[in-house]
């Protein structure tokens, strides 16, 4: 559904012939921005043109902050916080076992519980979400029992996923000192590591109001909710705040390789370090996203779907990093495999945007479809979301700014990206399926002799 609103929004800019007028920014809800007395940072969207409601509380804990040894803690906690309320964990749930749609999300930087509700969900939502905050109420049952749901899903979602385990790869080939090289959900190894202590201790200093992010959008009243927020987490005492993760990577100085796999599925990923959110260059990279493939019509399937060299090109890439991240270039070969002149293929695309730019149509196009992406992105959950996400980088004012940010990048902006972070230098290159290249150059020596 979402292609096909995709596609007739752009079949009416075509017809309009305009992006501006009909690609402004919609009316926005008003933000406020309140702190606890105990440290809690509160943003409040008030909206009534639907009855729904999202909620979304946010810690600063990731993986950066997991003990060496024992990577996968803060995603463990994450799962163990459910059983400490008495709910089940978010994953699998279907919304009847709980009010509203729920669920939990842990990355690099933070943990974050996200709810969409209707109006008369919102007071216990914000009760179940004071009590995770205040206190952490497990046994030795309940960490095993959450170790084991935990391997599961690493067995399923990652072990059992061709893309996952070349990325996992990739990133610990990347980084070599910064923890951005591990898995958020650890290995069985490290989570056999883990203990109740560790578990206590990591709540303890994490888990604090000051190190959180509350976010309400959409149908209520800000004054009464913010009461209501007042009276359940404004009980939580104000805990001293964890020492910050600090990490510092050292340079990449030359290309990294690495073969991973050379029975699976045949696959190729570049990865180019690249800024920190708050650069000057996230929105020209953000927008080269799109330009290299944002449709089928894009820099990298125009050219490898014409020469039957990929079956899938696909690109991965986030500014919301605190720390400096990677840029994924991600290609699904094609039969025949042929890794040396897909790698070309990808390089001379890269070359001539380097060089020539982007044309002027191509470049609004892109523009086009980065706005149409972000305006048909705006329920309650993704306003949620994006407003805790730029209120945990201390950056809220940038929230509703992405818009302009877009309609201000140049062809040259796009040009400069390309050139200082896109060289064979400051990439790392992997490649799964090696072997159904070794069988072609195998039957290609057979017939020349």
């Amino acid at each position: 559904m979402t292609r096909l609103w995709k596609t007739a929004l752009m079949a009416v800019l075509a017809v309009v012939g305009s992006a501006g007028p009909v690609l402004s920014a919609p009316t926005a809800p008003e933000v406020t921005e309140h702190t606890l007395t105990n440290g809690l940072k509160v943003i409040l969207a008030e909206d009534h043109w639907h009855p729904l409601a999202a909620l979304e509380v946010c810690y600063r804990v990731g993986v950066r902050n997991d003990p060496y040894g024992k990577q996968g803690l803060a995603h463990l906690l994450e799962h163990l916080t459910y059983r400490s309320v008495g709910l089940p964990p978010a994953e699998g749930v279907t919304p009847t076992e709980r009010p509203g749609r729920a669920r939990a999300t842990t990355d690099h930087d933070t943990t974050c519980y996200s709810s969409q509700l209707v109006r008369a969900e919102l007071a216990r939502a914000l009760t179940v979400e004071a009590a995770r905050m205040a206190t952490l109420q497990i046994g030795a049952d309940d960490l095993a029992h959450e170790k084991a749901i935990v391997r599961k899903e690493r067995r399923q979602l990652v072990e059992g996923d061709t893309w996952r385990n070349l990325l996992e790869e990739v990133d610990s080939v990347a980084f070599r000192l910064h923890p951005y090289r591990f898995p958020t959900v650890g290995w069985p190894e490290t989570l056999a590591q883990i203990y109740m202590d560790d578990v206590q201790r990591h709540f303890a200093a994490y888990y604090s109001p000051a190190n959180a992010v509350l976010v309400a959008v959409g149908d209520f009243d800000s004054r009464d909710l913010l009461a209501h927020i007042e009276s359940t987490f404004g009980k939580t005492p104000a805990r001293a705040l964890p020492l910050p993760s600090l990490y510092r990577e050292p340079a990449q100085d030359g290309e990294r390789r690495l073969l991973v796999a050379p029975q699976a599925a045949p696959r190729l990923v570049y990865a180019y370090h690249v800024p920190a959110f708050g650069s000057q260059d996230n929105t020209a990279l953000a927008l080269l996203s799109t330009l290299l493939s944002g449709d089928e019509d894009a820099r990298l399937p125009a050219v490898l779907y014409a020469h039957q060299l990929a079956d899938a090109v696909g690109i991965e890439y986030s500014s919301l990093n605190r720390d400096p991240g990677l840029f994924y270039i991600k290609v699904a070969l094609a039969s025949p495999v042929n890794f040396r002149l897909t790698g070309e293929a990808v390089d001379d695309v890269l070359w001539h945007l380097r060089e020539e730019g982007p044309q002027p149509a191509e470049l609004e196009r892109a523009k086009k479809q980065r706005l149409i992406d972000w305006y048909l992105d705006q329920s309650t959950r993704a306003q949620a979301a994006r407003l805790a996400q730029y209120t945990t980088l201390s950056a809220l004012p940038q929230a509703q700014r992405y818009p302009e940010d877009i309609r201000a990048v140049t062809a040259a902006d796009t040009q400069r990206v390309v050139s200082r972070y896109f060289a064979p230098t400051n990439r790392v290159v992997g490649i799964t399926g090696i072997a159904h290249q070794q069988e072609m150059d195998r039957r290609e020596q057979g017939e020349a002799r």
